[in-house]
């Protein structure tokens, strides 16, 4: 081969050598910046989604301090737990089989063959428009599709 070579004229062997040249470069172009550029770029975008997260982490941990510096009842003041769990079970379409206060503070309700959607958002106003937290939560399926068992031990206070 290197005598192939040595027996073209001087300006063949230049023209090889510089197309070699070309063809390395475009190698190295297509097999290595290329997918670099690619990786950049990609790298950029998920740091950017990234940012746009943390911005809302920060956005909800501001809140959720705010809310908790505040004592999270919306109400204005604190009603007897009693009262609010009848009213607020009326009010989301719920029947109470057991209702057990205690000592302690605590209430636990039990209900049974409830819609499994209505009991979730009476715990979820609960929680969220009375600041109401749940210290035991069962649920087992009912008698029918869409039906459970629930039983609940709420405590007033976070």
């Amino acid at each position: 081969m290197q005598q192939w070579f040595n027996n073209l004229r001087r300006q063949e062997q230049l023209v090889l050598l510089f197309g070699g040249f070309v063809v390395l470069m475009y190698l190295l172009f297509v097999m290595i910046f290329a997918p670099l550029s690619a990786s950049v770029s990609n790298l950029q975008q998920q740091n950017q989604q990234a940012t746009k997260s943390l911005l809302a982490v920060k956005a909800l941990a501001e809140e959720y301090q705010s809310l908790q510096k505040s004592g999270v009842d919306n109400t204005g003041s604190k009603q007897n737990l009693t009262r609010l769990i009848d009213t607020t079970v009326k009010a989301n379409q719920l029947t109470m089989n057991r209702f057990q206060p205690s000592s302690s503070g605590d209430v636990q309700v039990r209900f049974e063959n409830a819609v499994f959607n209505h009991v979730i958002a009476w715990i979820s106003t609960m929680e969220n428009d009375h600041g109401i937290s749940v210290k035991d939560l069962s649920i087992t399926p009912g008698m029918a599709t869409g039906l459970v068992n629930v039983s609940v031990r709420l405590r007033q206070g976070i």
